[in-house]
């Protein structure tokens, strides 16, 4: 679908890479404070995690999501926007049972 908007509409420029470092600052913070387990300084590194843990980075035009494990990607989810992107990751933070919070089916509790 394209949109057109006509001369009675004020548009403003869109910057791009404004927008991703937004998405990459709005999900640190929202990883910090959930004080959820994930390494921040690990966003935008394709397969930086040897041994397993959830990769969020841009590849061409695409933000991709996905669990990498001795350079193995696996559950990879692609997105044409970093905040669903973003979003998807912080997801996949919150509802993944770890440390006290094994139980299966369950959601844990955000602090």
């Amino acid at each position: 679908m394209k949109i057109e908007l006509g001369p009675q509409y004020e548009t403003r420029p869109f910057d791009k890479s404004k927008a991703e470092q937004w998405a990459f600052d709005e999900l640190k913070a929202e990883i910090l404070r959930l004080q959820l387990d994930y390494n921040v300084h690990a966003l935008g590194t394709p397969d930086v995690f040897s041994d397993g843990g959830w990769c969020f980075h841009r590849e061409d035009d695409y933000w991709l999501v996905y669990h990498s494990e001795r350079g193995r990607r696996s559950g990879l989810s692609i997105f044409t926007s970093p905040f669903d992107a973003a979003n998807f990751l912080l997801w996949k933070l919150v509802a993944t049972p770890s440390g006290t919070n094994a139980s299966v089916g369950l959601l844990p509790r955000v602090k």
